[in-house]
This record gives C-alpha cells, sequence and structure tokens, in this order.
C-alpha cells in the first residue's frame, strides 16, 4: 500500500469564539478551511493509500485556558483533562473533520505535544482525543510521542516541534512531573512556560496581537515609540521574573553573579536563533536527510550542503512579521507534505494551503 504523510504544527486552538463572549486568547479561526484541508487529502490518497496525519506539537494552547478563573502553573492529568475538554467543544468543526478523517481504516494520526500542549503527555487528555477523534477499535490508530521530542522516521527523516532546540522551552523526559506534597504528580514546567503563563498571557489580555509579532525584540523596540507605557511595564514584569527564577534561585550568591552572563546569552539573546539551532541540530545527525520543526511559525524550506533539508511548517495563526527579509510575506496555513515514490524514497515538500476560497467570511476580530 502506498504511503503519504502530511505535517502541520502550531494551529494554537484554544477554547473557541462565542457569541457574546469575547476570546482576546483565541488564535484560531480557520475551522472551515482545516476541514476541508483534510477532506482534500482523503480524497487526492482514496482507499490505495495510507495516509499519516502528524500533529507536530502546540495544535492546542493549552497555555492559554484558564483553570477557575486564573492561569495555574500546578497542573495535574485532571485539569489537564479539563484544559483539553474546553477546547474540543470550542472547536467542534476541527474535532469532526479529523473524526471523519479516521473513518477510514488506513488513517492514522501521530501527535507530538508542544511546549503549548505540554498537558498532552498525561493519559487523561490522550483518552480524551482519542474518544472524540477515534472512538473505539479507531483509538489504536492514534499514536502520542511522550518518551522522546523527536519522531523518528525509517527513512532518514526526524520530526520534532522543536521547544527542546531553546533552552527556555526545554523539557526533562525522564522527569515530566514532579510530586506535591499530598502526593499529586504536576507537570515538571520549564521556565519558558512559566513565563508564558506568569507574563506574557497577562500581556496578551491587554495587547492581544503581542504574542502574534516577531521578531519580539524589534516589536518591543518600536513600542518603546509607540506604546511606551505598555512595553515599559512588560519588560519590567519580564526582568523581574527572570531575577526571581533564573538568578536567585541559586544557592551561591558567587554562583549566581558568575551565571548570569551565560543565562543572559542563553535564554534572553538567543531567542531568536531558532532556525540556527536547528540547522546544528541537523548537521550533527547520521543517517538524517530531513529535519521537519514547528514551534517558530516561521514557514521555511532550507536545502543545506551534504544533501540535507531542514523544513519548518510554520504555523495557521495570523503572524505580523518585522523582519525586513521576510516583511509582507504571508506566512500562514503552511505544512508540509512527505510523498514516496514506488521504491519507498521520500520527498519533502513545504505547501500552503489555499482550497477553494470562500467568497467572503467572517472577520473574527478587528483590532
Amino acid at each position: 500500500m502506498k504511503l503519504l504523510r502530511v505535517v502541520v504544527s502550531d494551529l494554537h486552538l484554544g477554547t473557541g469564539q462565542r457569541p457574546g463572549e469575547p476570546n482576546v486568547l483565541e488564535d484560531f479561526f480557520h475551522d472551515d478551511r482545516f476541514a476541508e484541508f483534510l477532506a482534500h487529502y482523503d480524497r487526492k490518497a482514496g482507499s490505495d493509500t495510507e495516509v499519516e496525519l502528524i500533529l507536530n506539537g502546540d495544535i492546542f494552547d493549552l497555555l492559554k485556558v484558564k483553570t477557575r478563573g486564573r492561569w495555574t502553573t500546578e497542573i495535574t492529568d485532571e485539569i489537564a483533562t479539563a484544559k483539553v475538554q474546553d477546547c474540543v467543544e470550542g472547536h467542534p468543526r476541527f474535532i469532526h473533520a479529523l473524526r471523519e478523517f479516521m473513518n477510514k481504516s488506513n488513517r492514522r494520526i501521530t501527535y507530538l505535544p508542544g511546549n503549548h500542549d505540554l498537558e498532552m503527555w498525561f493519559p487523561g487528555p490522550q483518552e480524551l482525543f482519542r474518544r472524540y477523534v477515534a472512538p473505539g477499535a479507531a483509538g489504536s490508530r492514534v499514536q502520542f510521542i511522550t518518551s522522546t521530542d523527536t519522531y523518528y522516521l525509517p527513512e532518514g527523516i526526524q520530526i520534532r516541534h522543536g521547544h527542546q532546540l531553546e533552552r527556555i522551552h526545554r523539557v526533562d523526559y525522564d522527569r515530566m512531573t514532579e510530586k506535591r506534597r499530598d502526593g499529586t504528580e504536576i507537570l515538571s514546567l520549564p521556565w519558558g512556560t512559566l513565563w508564558i503563563l506568569d507574563v506574557m498571557n497577562p500581556a496578551k489580555e491587554e495587547r492581544n496581537h503581542i504574542d502574534r509579532v516577531q521578531p519580539l525584540g524589534r516589536f518591543l523596540l518600536a513600542g518603546f515609540i509607540f506604546d511606551t507605557s505598555f512595553v515599559f511595564r512588560f519588560l519590567y514584569r519580564s526582568t523581574l521574573y527572570f531575577l526571581k527564577h533564573r538568578i536567585f534561585t541559586f544557592r551561591a550568591w558567587r554562583e549566581r553573579i558568575r551565571q548570569i552572563p551565560r543565562r543572559l546569552k542563553e535564554e534572553l539573546i538567543s531567542l531568536g536563533g531558532f532556525d540556527e539551532a536547528a540547522i546544528r541540530a541537523l548537521r550533527t545527525m547520521r543517517g538524517v536527510h530531513t529535519l521537519i520543526v514547528g514551534h517558530s511559525h516561521g514557514p521555511r524550506y532550507r536545502q543545506l550542503p551534504g544533501n540535507k533539508l531542514l523544513v519548518n511548517t510554520g504555523t495557521w495563526t495570523k503572524m505580523i512579521n518585522l523582519d525586513i527579509q521576510y516583511l509582507g510575506q504571508d506566512s500562514g496555513l503552511t505544512y508540509a507534505v512527505i510523498e514516496y515514490n514506488d521504491e519507498g524514497k521520500p520527498t519533502t515538500s513545504l505547501m500552503r494551503w489555499h482550497g477553494d476560497r470562500p467568497e467572503c467570511e467572517t472577520v473574527p476580530y478587528a483590532e
């Protein structure tokens, strides 16, 4: 049987939009387009081709889902499941499309949690997801990659969400949880996730475009002129958070001072170097010719020396790029396709979904 793999990442489904309930934290407005996208590849593959849909992290944006009205940093299996439930109920069209896709026996889903849906590591959210999109026996065709950040394909292709390439979002897959005093297991969150919960999310409630502008440093620089008070508040909160959680957690004062330059370089200054980190990782991989990532929201197709290929699947959220190299480019609705010839040799392409554009569409927000 022939095989087709489709890789998407960074959809960032939140709790959806409901009439009369503004949700500035929702960034995914393409449920119908995604359903059309899945139906297209289902028809294209037909009954004689197996299709694997690879959900490469940050499919749900569980960091933007509150628990009892607040941003919780102690995430249990129960809390994680409730968060996923909110997102599933907020995007019924999206879930229905996945369920229709899984109705055929030669369709399967592979899910790699990213830093925004790390809660999918717990069994509760996994079971909930299977129950909605692949009930019954079909659930065996849904797999979750949770012991590592990498999905290894036998043809020399690796798929990673990409958060492990940045120190601030890196997790220890051998110690994903820690125990509270009552014995309850909670996710051991990286400090980048804690920063999002404590600093970025409250800032997004004030300026909901802040996490949709790249690079963040250039946006903040312009903000000194156009939105001075907000930028000063944001930097003040970020600085306090960095000092509290990354400097004054060290045991020895001498060690604290000595580590400050390295911490700043690795965790602040290097925030814009994701592409370079991915390239370095690919160059050191033996027997791997293609690395597919997401995470940074920047679609890339870069051919490197040594017949190696780096593909970033980008995002389906609306982004604004201030980098002069990508200024004005439409970076949305991108994904990767891996096709195989009769000899089983793969070809990876970066694609953008257009589909049948509607004559009109609802404007989800007006800023």
